[in-house]
């Protein structure tokens, strides 16, 4: 169950009407034997972001029992998930080669210098939506966009604000730190190419951001053990498939009788509902790499301070080992290298990853369905 919370304050108030009813809200009902009705008394609720010891309390406490660690649930998953790779190959049954040396070769599985394959979550995410994805030379990659340079700042500011206690000048922070990170050094070279226009949009943006982090985000003390960027990865089928993940800010002590971690990412950009599959297959790694699951998986949204907080359970579990599978064999179907299967919907012809014309009257449809959203395609 999703809660997103904030602070709510109350003010009750009510409209009454001289002969006829003004009414702002609330609900106006006539009074017997009179003329004039009133309006009953009703309530506007403004929202603010959570600060403070407020939000660290939110992230402490779900409503809910935290989970006891349960190794034998715990191997259930694995065996799910290791049963289902292994079934899944494309061969028809045959096991996935050990990645343990060079692995024999099976059958239309991934060839031995395709392994391990690297499951995240924007890999993940992309091949769920369409399996087309995996044979863009650019899979996994994403275009430097200024949203995308925000998001990598906003990143590697929260990590010097939560270890450092503060920031300093946010561009000049952030870039510094952007540039020590060998995967980053294309994203640093963009944005010192960048029009004046769109730095100064980046800057703007970033700044305002930062401020938010500022008010709101608390300082955690060494008894939270907070943990930035941490690595999280889990090998299958003998380590032919590897689960991957870096999250930004995990928090609590590891135990081994009840959950007590809590995983926490920051997102610069609005919200989407696959923000919440991305926690879910965090939670997933953590409870299938340790013996007790995390307790709770939680977004915070630095554009507008909202915080979005899952409590982990069994079945959240299930459902993302569910969707890791699915999506892992779509992986494994990709690097096998026949055809991928193709769901086109009325984004097809929007997908840089599709070639003209492909997948044909369906992209013709899509692009009359969206020019004639009235109309239904045949």
């Amino acid at each position: 169950m999703l809660v997103m919370d904030g602070d709510c304050s109350t003010e009750p108030f009510a409209v009454v009407g001289c002969g006829r009813a003004s009414v702002a809200r609330g609900t106006t009902n006539p009074v017997p034997g009179s003329a004039h009705p009133v309006t009953a008394p009703s309530h506007h609720v403004a929202w603010h972001p959570l600060a403070g010891a407020a939000l660290l309390e939110r992230l402490r406490n779900t409503g809910r029992p935290r989970p006891r660690s349960d190794p034998d649930f715990a191997h259930i998953l694995r065996d799910r998930l290791e049963d289902g790779l292994s079934l899944d190959a494309p061969a028809g049954g045959d096991r996935l080669p050990p990645h343990t040396g060079p692995p024999a070769a099976v059958p239309g599985s991934p060839s031995p210098r395709s392994l391990p394959l690297v499951v995240t979550k924007d890999r993940l995410t992309r091949v769920l939506a369409c399996e087309t994805h995996c044979l863009s030379p650019e899979f996994g990659e994403r275009t430097p966009t200024v949203a995308l340079a925000c998001g990598a700042m906003i990143d590697v500011l929260f990590r010097q604000l939560v270890c450092q206690g503060s920031i300093g000048d946010p561009m000049a922070d952030g870039l510094a730190a952007l540039a020590v990170d060998e995967h980053q050094q294309d994203l640093v070279s963009w944005i010192e190419r960048m029009p004046r226009g769109d730095l100064q949009e980046l800057r703007a943006e970033v700044e305002r951001q930062v401020g938010g982090l500022r008010r709101r985000w608390p300082a955690l003390g060494p008894s939270w053990m907070p943990r930035t960027q941490e690595s999280m990865r889990v090998g299958l089928a003998g380590g032919a498939v590897e689960l991957s993940a870096r999250v930004d800010l995990a928090i609590g002590k590891p135990a081994e009788d009840e959950a007590s971690v809590a995983l926490v990412e920051i997102k610069s950009g609005a919200r989407r509902p696959d923000h919440r599959a991305d926690l879910h297959f965090y939670a997933l790694i953590e409870a299938v790499r340790n013996p007790a699951p995390p307790f709770a998986v939680a977004t915070y949204y630095t554009r507008t301070g909202e915080l979005d907080v899952d409590p982990v359970t069994e079945e959240l579990l299930v459902g993302a080992a569910r969707r890791t599978l699915a999506g892992a064999c779509a992986l494994l179907r990709g690097a096998g290298g026949p055809d991928p299967h193709r769901h086109p919907n009325a984004l097809c012809w929007l997908c840089s990853s599709l070639p003209h014309g492909d997948p044909g009257p369906a992209r013709v449809g899509a692009r009359r369905l969206i020019a004639a959203p009235g109309r239904r395609a045949a």
